[in-house]
C-alpha cells in the first residue's frame, strides 16, 4: 500500500483542490490584485503537485490497480507440479487465454463454499470450464468457526459433486472461533469424517503456517496438508506438507486479478496418485 507520507501528500491535493474549486464557484473577485496574484500560484502548485505525485507513485498505483496489465511473473512457477487457486475474488476468467499462459498449470483449486449457507458465485462456472480446459481440479470449503459444523459439510455436500480424476474435497481452516480451540477442533474433525465418509476419500486441509503452529499441529496429521507460506518459491522445510501455497501475487493471462501461486510436493505421478481414482 502507498505509505502515510504519500497518502497525506495527496489529501493535501485534494484539499487544496476543492479549497480552490469553491472559491472560483462562488464567483467572488479579490480586492487586490495579489490576491489575484495568490490563487494563480496556489492553482499552479496544485497542478504540479498532482503530476509530480502521479509520477513519483505510477509505478506502485499500477502494480496494485492493473497486476493484470503486466507481464506474467513466471519466474516464480518454475516449481515443480505449479497449479493455482481461485474464487469469485478472481472475477470471470477468460478461459481461452488462460491456456496460453506461460506458466506450466497443472491444477486449479476452487472456492465452492463458504460455512452453512455461502455459495462461491462462480464456483459452477469456474468448476465447469476447469474440467472442459484440462485441468486437474479441486473444490474447497472454507470454514466457518462459530458455524455448525454439520450444516456446513451438507451446504460443500450438496454444491460439490467429485467425479474421478478430481482433487478429494478441501477444508480451508483460516479463523479462530469464539467458542476456543477445543471446539474448533471438534468441528473441524468432524467436518473431515464427513466428507470422508460422503466422497470416499480422505479429504486435504489447507491453512496458514502459523495458524497451524499455534492450533492445528499434532492434531490434524492423518490429513494431507496444504499450507500457506509466502516464501517465494522457496520451500517450507519444517512442516510435512503436500501443497504449498508460496505467493498470493502470481500474474496469469486471463484472469484479471492477482491469484495465490502452489507447487506440490512431488512428482507427476504422485500428483496423480492423490487424485480420486473411481466414485
Amino acid at each position: 500500500m502507498l505509505n502515510a507520507f504519500a497518502f497525506l501528500f495527496l489529501l493535501s491535493i485534494l484539499k487544496n483542490t476543492y479549497q480552490l474549486t469553491r472559491e472560483l464557484k462562488s464567483g467572488k473577485r479579490p480586492k487586490k490584485k495579489r490576491g489575484n496574484k495568490v490563487l494563480i500560484i496556489a492553482l499552479l502548485f496544485t497542478v504540479l503537485s498532482i503530476g509530480a505525485a502521479i509520477f513519483i507513485f505510477q509505478n506502485r498505483l499500477t502494480s496494485y490497480f492493473l497486476p493484470f496489465h503486466q507481464a506474467e511473473n513466471t519466474y516464480l512457477s518454475n516449481s515443480k507440479n505449479f497449479g493455482i487457486d481461485i474464487s469469485h475474488y478472481q472475477g470471470i476468467i477468460d478461459w481461452a487465454e488462460l491456456s496460453t499462459s506461460e506458466h506450466c498449470i497443472n491444477y486449479i483449486f476452487i472456492r465452492a463454499t463458504m460455512g452453512a449457507d455461502g455459495q462461491d458465485v462462480q464456483f459452477k462456472s469456474n468448476w465447469k470450464y476447469a474440467k472442459e480446459n484440462n485441468y486437474l481440479r479441486g473444490a474447497y470449503h472454507y470454514y466457518r468457526p462459530n458455524e455448525n459444523s454439520v450444516v456446513q459439510f451438507e451446504n460443500f455436500s450438496k454444491t460439490v459433486k467429485l467425479e474421478h480424476g478430481d482433487f478429494p474435497p478441501v477444508l480451508d481452516i483460516e479463523e479462530m472461533g469464539k467458542y476456543g480451540t477445543e471446539n474448533l477442533m471438534a468441528g473441524i474433525l468432524n467436518w473431515l469424517r464427513l466428507a470422508e465418509k460422503h466422497y470416499g476419500v480422505i479429504p486435504i486441509v489447507y491453512t496458514g503456517s502459523n495458524f497451524y503452529q499455534l492450533y492445528l499441529k499434532d492434531r490434524i496429521e492423518d490429513y494431507p496438508l496444504w499450507i500457506a507460506a509466502y516464501s517465494g518459491p522457496h520451500k517450507i522445510i519444517d512442516i510435512d506438507w503436500k501443497f504449498h501455497q508460496f505467493s498470493h501475487k502470481m500474474r496469469v493471462k486471463g484472469i484479471n486479478a492477482y491469484v495465490d501461486g502452489n507447487s506440490f510436493n512431488g512428482e507427476m505421478e504422485d500428483l496423480l496418485k492423490l487424485c480420486i481414482s473411481g466414485l
